[in-house]
């Protein structure tokens, strides 16, 4: 009998051990789930001005959320507030070089990471295995309260 939920929990556990090596996933660890994505929102918006107001419409959420994330940010050494010429009340947000060398690293991690997962894979092997692993989430769906059912179709 084969069982994919027990092979696909041995995979994720082997990935995250073998994640625990990296040096900048061991930094990233330490920070929270949103300074990571608003470290990549910035380093993806490095090229223009992004305010506070900025990042609360891009992630919707409140002004006082994103407030205390920044200052949390700005302690940790990870962004800078620079006022702007136009108006000193505005604060541009940037990114400091510890957050980029920070982002920099994790996106070498993560193709490199990829890189040997996919090794001796043919390309349509992946291919194959993306169309299922899609498959699957679709399977599971977003509604968690559904009831779980075996193929007898009795509820577990």
């Amino acid at each position: 009998m084969r069982h994919l939920g027990l092979e696909i929990h041995r995979l994720e556990k082997m990935m995250a051990r073998r994640r625990g090596y990296s040096a900048a996933h061991q930094d990233a660890d330490r920070l929270t789930g949103m300074h990571g994505y608003l470290i990549r929102y910035l380093y993806e918006n490095r090229g223009r001005d992004v305010f506070q107001r900025d990042i609360e419409k891009a992630f919707s959420i409140s002004r006082s959320t994103v407030t205390v994330t920044l200052q949390l940010m700005e302690k940790n050494g990870l962004i800078c507030r620079e006022s702007v010429a136009q108006d000193a009340r505005l604060k541009r947000i940037v990114l400091t070089q510890k957050a980029v060398n920070l982002h920099r690293q994790i996106e070498e991690d993560i193709a490199g990471f990829e890189e040997m997962l996919a090794q001796g894979i043919p390309d349509e092997d992946q291919e194959t295995f993306l169309r299922v692993a899609q498959k699957m989430r679709e399977n599971l769906g977003d509604d968690i309260s559904q009831k779980w059912t075996c193929k007898g179709g009795h509820s577990e």
